[in-house]
């Protein structure tokens, strides 16, 4: 965390700018604008990602028959579920590991994960294939019984 010493004090950036007295939005439009004090992320730190995911799908349930297709995919609790070929599957976070976007997609004619927002590609294991893709997506565990599929970590 940035912090700045004011007057004996120690606060973190956000502080220190109220401190100046900047109002919320222009402290907003500073610190995420990239404006000589930082940007809100750093490209090269993996934005956050789904945690505790354990949830399991019905597979014969109307609102998942698109995993009864390969290629086909649902998006459940921000986790990315698709059909790679019969009975196998691979769930990876919908939150694009790029700039933190939920656009991942599965696109089956390439076999990809794919960003509908800045076009990052990801293999089947989450790995990337492109410049936006570098920090790979993180890649959840699936497990078949029967008709039920489950995701955890």
């Amino acid at each position: 965390m940035f912090l700045k010493v004011l007057n004996d004090k120690i606060m973190n950036r956000w502080q220190f700018l109220k401190n100046m007295g900047l109002s919320g939005a222009a402290i907003f439009a500073l610190t995420c604008t990239g404006a000589s004090l930082g940007s809100c992320t750093n490209e090269d730190d993996p934005p956050p990602t789904p945690t505790g995911v354990d949830f399991t799908l019905d597979l014969s349930a109307p609102e998942n028959a698109p995993l009864s297709a390969i290629g086909g995919f649902i998006i459940k609790n921000k986790v990315v579920v698709a059909t790679v070929s019969a009975g196998s599957y691979v769930a990876v976070t919908q939150i694009c590991s790029h700039e933190g976007n939920p656009g991942i997609t599965y696109k089956a004619s390439a076999m990809e994960f794919v960003c509908s927002v800045h076009g990052a590609r990801f293999n089947k294991e989450g790995q990337g294939i492109n410049p936006n893709g570098k920090n790979n997506l993180k890649v959840y565990k699936t497990n078949l019984t029967g008709t039920k599929l489950r995701v955890t970590e």
